[in-house]
């Protein structure tokens, strides 16, 4: 499957969980979501996606890309990993979401910015989390910069990656200046496990 923006456009719709299923009459991918997700107390889950319940009082600041009823999920390869149980419904199904930081962000500079609690991507090898990002990012009522609130040691790479394409940061001393630059505090974010 092509994963240009293009393709995302014409396959999923992006927003606020309750915004994008007000539009969608089958809510099926939603009920898979919280149920696989969002409520999800396995400890022992080999995907990683135990929510633990604690997204729940949050579910009004989850965004997520869900899919049209005309997605390729035939066209995933083999190298794609897909954590989504599809046997409900293909159509309105979270294939990655952005949990915010439920606290407002006192604007510091003239670069505005939110933190994101923690992205994923239910899909591997589709760059969902840097699409779902941009958009955010673009939304008109946003028009901001979207950063982790904490980078998790798992996800040091991820983020070492995208700073690296996004700001074109290819070591700690542009990282420091964008921190600057951007008046970011040690109590704004946890970037101690990112290395350049």
């Amino acid at each position: 499957m092509n994963n240009n923006n293009k393709t995302f456009l014409e396959f999923t719709e992006f927003g606020k969980i309750e915004d994008v299923y007000n539009k969608i009459q089958d809510r099926s991918g939603l009920i898979e979501f919280v149920n696989n997700v969002v409520m999800n107390m396995d400890m022992f889950d080999e995907n990683n996606n135990n929510g633990y319940g604690i997204m729940l009082k949050d579910l009004s600041n989850i965004y997520v890309l869900v899919s049209k009823a005309s997605f390729p999920f035939n066209k995933l390869n083999s190298n794609q990993n897909n954590r989504i149980d599809l046997q409900g419904t293909k159509h309105g199904v979270v294939l990655g979401y952005i949990w915010l930081c439920p606290w407002k962000v006192k604007e510091k500079s003239s670069i505005p910015y939110h933190f994101i609690n923690f992205i994923d991507s239910r899909i591997t090898g589709l760059n969902i989390a840097k699409y779902m990002i941009r958009q955010y990012e673009s939304e008109s009522l946003h028009r901001c910069h979207l950063f982790p609130f904490e980078i998790m040691s798992g996800a040091q790479e991820y983020w070492k990656k995208y700073f690296s394409d996004v700001y074109n940061i290819n070591n700690m001393n542009e990282l420091k200046k964008m921190i600057n630059d951007y008046h970011l505090t040690t109590n704004d974010i946890k970037w101690d496990n990112l290395t350049l």
